[in-house]
């Protein structure tokens, strides 16, 4: 499914995304894979600022959400993060 950053979030116009590209907010983007689930960097916080742990992995009925080893964010990232998302 596409995805934009504007989805679930209050960002309005430009974002600039981890890897330095600027989109506007509610461009669509292709997912990251179609036969499986994803959870695009760009958006995840690991929930940091909202709920004591990563809501994907406390609802996942496989326990297959693992950390991906490109994206490696301090918890005062994810915080940041958050704050540019959810003004």
């Amino acid at each position: 499914m596409e995805w934009a950053i504007a989805d679930g979030t209050s960002v309005k116009g430009d974002f600039v995304l981890m890897n330095g590209e600027v989109t506007p907010s509610e461009a669509k983007h292709a997912p990251i894979a179609i036969d499986i689930y994803y959870i695009t960097p760009d958006k995840c916080t690991e929930c940091q600022g909202f709920h004591e742990e990563p809501q994907c992995a406390a609802v996942c009925p496989v326990d297959c959400c693992v950390p991906d080893e490109m994206y490696q964010e301090t918890v005062e990232e994810l915080l940041q993060k958050k704050d540019r998302l959810h003004l």
